[in-house]
């Protein structure tokens, strides 16, 4: 909270003509934290706020004193809601730019008492140079007002050629914040926090996304992915945050994924993250899933290992499905979780015999299905030794590529 003896101080040296004693309170001022401000009680710093409303509004050749009166209004927050009017004038053309960034800062941290700025702000959005249509895009997400202009020019600042930085970069953010759809959107967002080298794309969509409705596809997988494994700690809490904006616990955000398995292709990554935490979500995924989610359920699952052991009876009904996809995925997670072949290599073999569940005989399908079969039984290695006799027999296939895979398939487990 700010001591009201200093404040009347302050306001005393700005109404004053000492430049030099203006410069030391506009720096005293400039030193209160914004949770110093918010705390602080609005009648006690509306005397304030008249007096910087003035320095914004005189017609004098001493810029200094308005940039820093609107810098001092922005970090007062919604307490500077009547200062909006002057600091609008601040946005227009002929006014510096720089001073006209600040005034674009200071109405973004005012929120919703400035919507009446949202429309020279949306102007902002095209016809500005970049440092101010950035300030603007930000201010815009943060005032939450939406108009089409608003819409219009974030979508267009979005879908512009230049890469996801600047202000495309928070016409992201703001879009998400105003709920406004854009095309590629979320794909391009969730895409970049799971994948992207680049530092800041990954913090931007982090922050981007955690104003998402968390059952937008791909939000809470690739937020929960961040948010377990990004290694970069300033990354790590910006997802967090959002789930905790989003009221997710790691239970539901674990749910949330696996009713994203068909999806998304983050949710399988996200629950296989998540350990032991997403087993009862992925188990329940396994028993009620269409095809694919039963697949991916299986597969996430024996990422999990050992961890997902109270998963076993569920990977072993699994296996006798009629898809061989989730035969084959939940075999190899059911070697995943326990360890032990007996039930898992009968079920692979019978894969590698049944003419139906490989495929047609000559045909691309088989091939790449027989090989993933025999890829999981090599890498059993010698548990699997019960596959010997059927990969002896694909040792001798008409496919060179079957042929040599089952050969090396045979080394692996027989040492030999």
């Amino acid at each position: 909270m700010i001591n009201r003896q200093n404040l009347r101080t302050h306001i005393h040296a700005l109404e004053g003509g000492d430049l030099p004693l203006k410069r030391q309170t506009f720096q005293a001022l400039r030193e209160q934290t914004e949770e110093e401000w918010a705390n602080s009680p609005a009648e006690a710093v509306a005397p304030l706020v008249e007096v910087l409303r003035g320095h914004l509004a005189k017609e004098t050749n001493v810029p200094f004193y308005q940039k820093e009166a609107a810098t001092v209004l922005g970090n007062m927050g919604p307490h500077a809601g009547p200062a909006v009017a002057q600091l609008v004038a601040l946005l227009a053309d002929g006014v510096p730019d720089t001073l006209r960034e600040v005034a674009a800062t200071a109405l973004g941290k005012i929120g919703k008492p400035a919507k009446s700025a949202a429309a020279p702000l949306a102007r902002l959005l095209a016809t500005a140079r970049p440092a101010l249509s950035v300030r603007a895009a930000r201010a815009l997400g943060n005032i939450g007002s939406v108009n089409e202009d608003v819409r219009t020019g974030l979508v267009k600042l979005w879908l512009s050629p230049q890469q996801i930085e600047g202000g495309k970069a928070q016409a992201a953010i703001a879009l998400c914040q105003l709920g406004i759809s854009a095309p590629t959107l979320l794909e391009t967002l969730t895409k970049a926090l799971v994948a992207s080298q680049e530092l800041s794309l990954r913090r931007v969509a982090a922050e981007a996304l955690s104003y998402c409705d968390k059952n937008d596809p791909g939000v809470v997988p690739a937020l929960l992915t961040a948010s377990l494994g990004d290694k970069h700690e300033g990354v790590r809490e910006a997802a967090q945050a959002g789930m905790d904006r989003m009221g997710l616990t790691p239970e539901k955000a674990v749910l949330v994924c696996a009713e994203q398995l068909g999806g998304t292709p983050y949710a399988e990554a996200a629950l296989r993250r998540s350990g032991k935490t997403a087993v009862p979500a992925l188990v329940k995924a396994l028993n009620a899933g269409g095809t694919g989610i039963r697949a991916k359920a299986s597969r996430a699952l024996g990422g999990i290992g050992a961890e997902a052991a109270e998963a076993a009876p569920a990977l072993e009904e699994a296996m006798t499905d009629s898809d061989p996809e989730v035969c084959l995925a939940a075999a190899k997670g059911l070697w995943d979780v326990t360890g032990v072949p007996d039930k898992a290599v009968p079920v692979l073999v019978g894969l590698l015999k049944n003419k139906k569940k490989a495929g047609p005989a000559d045909g691309e399908q088989r091939r790449m299905f027989l090989q993933t079969v025999m890829e999981a039984l090599g890498r059993m290695g010698p548990p699997a030794a019960g596959a010997v006799p059927a990969l002896t027999a694909l040792a001798k296939d008409d496919n060179r590529h079957i042929k040599e895979t089952a050969q090396a398939t045979l080394r692996k487990i027989t040492g030999s």
